[in-house]
């Protein structure tokens, strides 16, 4: 499935801020993800009444695409992979590599977990937001007469199921765990380098 992360299209700062898949937009906006894709990619257009949904869910985006304010949830920076190190022999050697190659994969499955968490929490709040705002009694945007309100909350049902029926992220726990994997491959190393001379 085509998902141009650098798409600058509307469609795809909607998809982006709250957290869901062409299919998901697609569903919303009566076409299929293919057609989203290849929106995103500058390849189609929308219909009138797929553009008017849009721009309904665009309103709801911070600015300066839309008027709703930013969902608030805290992003851990990506940490930075570790050097390589020189080469040497012995078995000191051999195991520095192993603990340098251990740590990396923990480092990147750490860093994997720990976005599927944000994006899971990210997701929540979209639903709530996009709850609140599209199916509330009086609308922050000026009401639009292409809005049609029971395809709105029959979207939002389906997206709520598939929300629930996704794997769980990681736990708390489980994170922790991986941290403490990595934190340990890295102590190990950091030895091994100061017993090999630096």
């Amino acid at each position: 499935m085509l998902q141009p992360a650098y798409s600058t299209h509307l469609a795809a700062e909607v998809r982006r801020f709250f957290s869901l898949s062409p299919a998901e937009l697609g569903r919303y906006l009566g076409v299929p993800a293919m057609q989203v894709a290849h929106v995103e990619a500058g390849r189609r257009g929308l219909t009138t009444r797929a553009e008017s949904r849009l721009l309904t869910l665009a309103q709801l985006l911070p600015l300066p695409h839309g008027a709703g304010a930013p969902l608030e949830l805290p992003v851990r920076p990506a940490e930075a992979l570790p050097g390589d190190g020189e080469a040497a022999t012995g078995p000191l050697t051999a195991r520095l590599r192993r603990c340098d190659y251990l740590a990396a994969r923990a480092r990147f499955e750490l860093e994997n977990q720990q976005q599927r968490t944000a994006a899971a929490a990210r997701r929540r709040a979209a639903l709530v937001r996009l709850r609140a705002d599209l199916l509330a009694a009086t609308p922050a945007a000026p009401p639009d007469p292409a809005f049609d309100p029971a395809h709105a909350a029959r979207w939002l049902a389906r997206l709520t199921a598939d929300t629930a029926a996704a794997p769980a992220p990681p736990t708390a726990a489980e994170l922790t765990l991986l941290a403490v994997r990595l934190a340990a491959l890295e102590f190990e190393a950091d030895q091994l380098r100061e017993a090999l001379g630096g």
